[in-house]
Parts: structure tokens; C-alpha cells; sequence
């Protein structure tokens, strides 16, 4: 078995480890009341659900906590099993000495996870939901607990179930027919059937083409300056951060590593790194290593800003950099031309589509960050009830799509054959019934739960 027994009690800290003013620890499992009641004092017989109550921890006769306990009975709990949560002081000692004593009478150690995979298993939560949860412990911005909370509440599960119930109506029309060996069902409406897979495909794909923008929500959009030395990247990530991060100086080829620094621009988190200015000509040592750890910071962007000094005349310097950055960008990538040093500019007016920039006086910075994160709030700012931020789940609508336009293709010839084109409506259900964990494997759902935290 891969995935642990879920039918014996299992228990853990919920809080992070450590010394605090408070803990909480979790029992869950058949036997959750009964392992509790070995060392709680007045021992609970029939305890109400969901209510709390002051009772003493004890080993024997001594006297450990006392501690805040909250009995929740199945099915009616986040596990959908016995659970009982203590609220304890944060002592350490204390901690260890009530996981032993639930271990004495009967739990063992949760494995990472273990309390939402039971919730998962259990009907409490699909594992579309279930990876929510641990996306929104993990959440360090405003963008990113957003999306992990409209998951977690099953905006994404509803529109995946949306589609899933409009095929499955589908299949039953195709099924029936097949079925029908005296051709008594009217012949399929060809016309409005192939519109309804074609709006589903269009739902599908529309949730898939999400995923680049919602990855950038939940891990941070990973964005690269780049250009010419002297060009004056520094500058501008000192200038967007507000702060001195990168040594600047007047001389070319200062930078010679790459340099990150995080940032959160309306909500979303931003994950800076400057780097190192591109020139094909003949360098030191460590300037052409320094271009080549330039090189694979481009390559791996999200967004890359390449920036053209504006306080210079155009060189043939500046013109190998901007090719060098467009070919190593990756397919996708968004690239923002800069022009900075637009405070020294030489030239009357950038092209068009290139930002004026000024580290120096702040100007365009703001419209900078905005086009930095726009995708980002658009996503937001549609009113988008699903935000795609796993690949699993960007893996799973693509399939469900490709499935659909095949069948698309299907529905256009003179007399299609009803059995490929159910066969393509069957595949597409079953990328579905993936995402939302209907048809996980063992081995998908171990990969899930091993990421959580104990306890959770």
C-alpha cells in the first residue's frame, strides 16, 4: 500500500513546531474519543460535538495541562471521522508528553497530510480541494491566498463539473443510439450536438490558458532584467524594490552574477533578478560567466524587461543584447522593452510600446509595476471564480480539450462514427474525473499528500 491505513486513529501537532503561548493537537480516527479519554480529566463519556471545554491533561496521576478540548463527531468534522482538537500551552514538553500519552492509548503518528487525505477519502473535500488547502497554508501573498481560497471553496471544481455534467449528457445521447439496434431514437441533431462539445472545449481550454498567469499567483512571477552593460538594470531594480540591493556604478560590467530580490506589487508576488550586461564581444573570465548565468536567467523568465539606455546613442553593443534576449527568451515569456535614463534622454521619444523609465526620478515606475502584474489582475478583475495554479490541473483540462477538438473533427465528416466520437467524449471525462481525484491512482495521490505539512 502506498497510501497509509485511514480506518485506525492517527494523531499530531497542527501548529508549527516550536515553543509559543499556544498548540493545537489533532486526534482523528474511530477511536479519537476513546485514546482521548486515557488522559483527560473528568474523562469525557459522551461528549457534545463541537463544543468547548476546560479539562486537565494528566499522565496517571500527574497533572500535565490544562488545555481548551473540542470533540467533533463523524461525519460532521474536516476528517469526516472522530475528531478531537486540544488547544494546549506551547510548551514543547507538553506537546511531546500529549502525543505520547495519545500514542499509549491508541493513535499513532499522522504521515504529512494525512488529516486531508482522510477528509479527501471521505467525501469531505475533492482533490482539487484538497491541494487548495495545502496551497493555502503555503500562501505568501494577497494574489496567492486568493486563488488558494476560491480553490479550496470549489470555484474551480464547480466549473470542471460544469463541463464534466454537460458531457456526460452528451455520451448518453451517443450511448442510447449505439444501443439502439432497431433505430427507434430519432437520428442525432448533429448541429447543436457538435456546438455543445465545442463549448465545452472552449470552457476547457479557456481554464488551461489560465495556468501561466495563475502559476505566476501561486509561485511568483519570475522576472528578469536584461540588456547591454551600462544600461542601467541595477538601477531599476533598486528603483522597484526601494531600496539599495545591487551595487551601481558608472563603470560597465559592475554586475558580474546574477542577483534576486522578491517584491509584492499589488498583491502578487514578484521575484526580481538582475543580471549581468550581454556583450558578444571578447571578456575576462568572469564577465563571460557572468553573461552565461545571464543567459539561463532569461531562458528560465516569466517576463523579461530588456533595457536600452536612452541617455546614449543606439550601439551596435545595445542591438546584440536585444537579439541575444529575444532568443534565449522562453516561447511565451513576455518581453517589455524599457528605455531608461529617461531623465538624461538624448533622444526625443522612445519607440512605441517601449516604457520610459527613470530610476533616478521615479518616473514610469508605477506604470512599470502595473504591466509587471497585469495578467495577474485581470484574472481577478473578470471576476474569475477558478484559478488554474497546478500543472496537474493545466495537464488535465489541456487533455480534456485536445479530447474535444478531436471529436470536433470527428462531428464534420458526412456520416461520423458514433463510436469514436463517445470514445472522445469518454477520454475527455476521464481527464475530468483526474483533476477532481475521481480517478487518481495511488501513486498521484501519495505525491499530493507527501507535500502537506504533519498535522494538516
Amino acid at each position: 500500500m502506498i497510501l497509509p491505513e485511514t480506518d485506525d486513529t492517527i494523531a499530531a501537532q497542527a501548529t508549527p513546531p516550536g515553543a509559543g503561548a499556544l498548540a493545537v493537537l489533532r486526534l482523528s480516527g474511530p477511536a479519537a474519543f476513546t485514546a482521548a479519554a486515557g488522559f483527560l480529566r473528568p474523562a469525557p463519556q459522551d461528549p457534545p460535538h463541537g463544543q468547548a471545554r476546560l479539562l486537565s491533561v494528566c499522565d496517571g496521576e500527574r497533572l500535565v495541562d490544562r488545555a481548551v478540548v473540542v470533540f467533533f463527531r463523524g461525519p460532521a468534522s474536516y476528517t469526516g471521522q472522530d475528531t478531537v482538537e486540544i488547544t494546549c500551552h506551547g510548551s514543547p514538553y507538553i506537546i511531546r508528553t500529549i502525543l505520547n500519552l495519545a500514542v499509549r492509548n491508541g493513535a499513532r503518528p499522522a504521515e504529512p497530510g494525512e488529516f486531508t487525505l482522510r477528509a479527501f477519502l471521505n467525501g469531505k473535500l475533492d482533490l482539487a480541494q484538497a491541494e487548495a488547502v495545502g496551497q493555502l497554508i503555503e500562501a505568501g501573498s494577497e494574489g496567492a491566498h486568493r486563488a488558494a481560497l476560491t480553490q479550496a471553496e470549489g470555484g474551480l471544481s464547480r466549473e470542471v463539473r460544469g463541463i464534466r455534467d454537460g458531457l456526460v449528457g452528451l455520451l448518453g445521447e451517443l450511448e442510447a443510439r449505439l444501443d439502439d439496434s432497431y433505430e427507434e431514437i430519432p437520428a442525432l441533431e448533429l448541429k447543436s450536438f457538435s456546438r455543445a462539445a465545442g463549448e465545452a472545449r472552449k470552457k476547457a481550454a479557456a481554464l488551461a490558458a489560465g495556468y501561466a498567469a495563475g502559476r505566476g499567483i501561486k509561485d511568483g512571477i519570475k522576472i528578469v532584467i536584461a540588456g547591454a552593460p551600462n544600461s542601467g538594470k541595477s538601477s531599476l531594480l533598486n528603483a522597484l524594490l526601494g531600496y539599495d540591493r545591487a551595487m551601481v556604478s558608472r563603470e560597465a560590467g559592475t554586475t558580474r552574477d546574477t542577483l534576486e530580490a522578491g517584491l509584492e506589487i499589488d498583491g502578487f508576488r514578484v521575484l526580481f533578478t538582475d543580471t549581468a550586461g550581454l556583450d558578444a564581444r571578447s571578456a575576462p573570465a568572469l564577465e563571460r560567466e557572468g553573461m552565461r548565468r545571464a543567459k539561463d536567467a532569461i531562458a528560465r523568465a516569466d517576463t523579461v524587461l530588456l533595457l536600452e539606455d536612452s541617455s546614449a546613442p543606439e550601439t551596435a553593443a545595445g542591438r546584440r543584447a536585444a537579439s541575444e534576449t529575444l532568443r534565449l527568451a522562453l516561447k511565451g515569456a513576455k518581453i517589455i522593452r524599457v528605455s531608461s535614463k529617461c531623465d538624461l534622454a538624448r533622444r526625443k521619444r522612445p519607440p512605441a510600446g517601449v516604457l520610459k523609465v527613470s530610476a533616478k526620478t521615479g518616473e514610469g515606475l508605477a506604470a512599470l509595476k502595473s504591466k509587471l502584474v497585469a495578467e495577474q489582475k485581470k484574472i481577478f478583475s473578470d471576476g474569475a471564480q477558478a484559478v488554474v495554479t497546478s500543472s496537474r490541473h493545466f495537464a488535465a483540462l489541456s487533455a480534456a480539450a485536445g479530447e474535444l477538438g478531436r471529436l470536433g473533427e470527428v462531428l464534420k465528416k458526412r456520416n461520423p462514427p458514433l463510436e469514436l466520437a463517445a470514445e472522445h467524449l469518454r477520454g475527455a471525462l476521464g481527464a475530468l474525473a483526474s483533476l477532481l481525484g475521481e480517478t487518481a491512482p495511488e501513486e498521484v495521490l501519495a505525491g499530493i499528500f507527501r507535500n502537506f505539512c504533519v498535522g494538516k
